[in-house]
């Protein structure tokens, strides 16, 4: 995979994902795609959606949980054949707490030029 293929196939990830269309997401992942959020009861991995249905579920989830996500100094790196790394800051707010700003990355994995799994990992907030 190169930086630029990396990058292509990461723009129409974005795209699907924020349309929240379960076709346009289906388009892009595999039949198998999972998503492990960064927060979640779904020891030890965080809250797994899979497919795109339950990814579209889980986007929904999220608009009813933060008043607003941001994602702010987004950079893609090729980290081996099938895998390429975001870095990020991530600007957010729970609608019952503080605002909150983290680093975090999420790990894609990539089969047959879709998005197989999408793993999210942010540094975590605290008012400690």
């Amino acid at each position: 995979m190169t930086d630029e293929s990396a990058q292509d196939l990461m723009r129409r990830f974005a795209k699907a994902f924020f349309s929240r269309s379960e076709a346009a997401i289906a388009e892009v992942t595999t039949e198998d795609f999972e998503w492990h959020f960064a927060i979640g009861t779904d020891s030890p991995d965080g809250r797994v959606h899979r497919g795109s249905s339950q990814v579209v579920a889980g986007i929904e989830r999220n608009a009813s949980e933060f008043e607003f996500l941001r994602f702010e100094d987004v950079r893609f790196q090729v980290v081996s054949p099938t895998q390429i790394l975001m870095t990020c800051r991530v600007d957010g707010k729970r609608r019952e707490g503080e605002a909150f700003s983290v680093r975090g990355l999420e790990l894609f994995t990539v089969r047959d030029g879709k998005v197989a799994k999408k793993d999210v990992f942010w540094k975590q907030h605290s008012a400690a």
